[in-house]
């Protein structure tokens, strides 16, 4: 900036801008740009069994839209019983439970894109899990 006597440059692309004075002819300021925060580092997953797609596709957590969802934290399931549907090929398939106990987290949520494999929701079992 002393070399081409400039006190001031600012460069501007698109909504993004950087500005850089010279307050006195001794030294050159930089306006400081603010770093990224950090991401908060995930909290770990609850402890339980976790109930996997058998399937990708498309997850639905009620039987319909605006229903009460199959699942939620905090209630009881049996084995057997269905914890969601994935759509797949335009087909709708119930996803049920294989285990008993409390659901202590659901992974998911209504409309979400899963792999097969993908942990839906973790149950409590009760059994040291």
């Amino acid at each position: 900036m002393r070399r081409l006597d400039l006190s001031e440059l600012e460069i501007r692309i698109g909504d993004d801008r950087v500005a850089v004075r010279r307050p006195d002819a001794g030294a050159a300021a930089v306006v400081p740009t603010l770093a990224p925060a950090a991401a908060p580092s995930p909290a770990p997953p609850p402890s339980g069994t976790s109930i996997t797609s058998p399937l990708a596709g498309t997850y639905y957590g009620s039987p319909r839209p605006g229903a009460d969802p199959f699942v939620r934290v905090g209630i009881q399931v049996s084995a057997g019983d269905p914890i969601g549907l994935v759509e797949a090929m335009k087909v709708f398939n119930e996803i049920t439970t294989d285990h008993s106990g409390e659901v202590v987290a659901v992974l998911v949520e209504n409309g979400d894109t899963i792999a097969a494999g993908q942990p839906l929701i973790i149950v409590d079992t009760g059994a040291g899990s």
